[in-house]
């Protein structure tokens, strides 16, 4: 009788420590992201969709026109 409750005992302790290494090591993942997000200053990409597209320079749509204007135009 002690046997079984002293292996029920381990396994508690085995699944306990299990969980708290995946959660560890899930909040350190998670630390990587957000610190690697906030050095590349918070942008996903560097360069603006419009502007990495092949047809930026024709292309009509509002948004483009917008990145096709330099920084110091204002909004007329």
């Amino acid at each position: 009788m002690e046997e079984e409750h002293q292996a029920n005992d381990d396994r508690r302790l085995m699944l306990l420590r299990c969980g708290r290494y995946l959660t560890l090591g899930s909040l350190s993942v998670l630390t990587f992201n957000l610190l690697n997000r906030t050095v590349s200053g918070g942008c996903v990409q560097l360069q603006s969709p419009c502007q990495s597209c092949g047809i930026f320079n024709r292309c009509e749509l509002p948004k483009a026109e917008l990145a096709r204007k330099p920084s110091g135009e204002a909004e007329s």
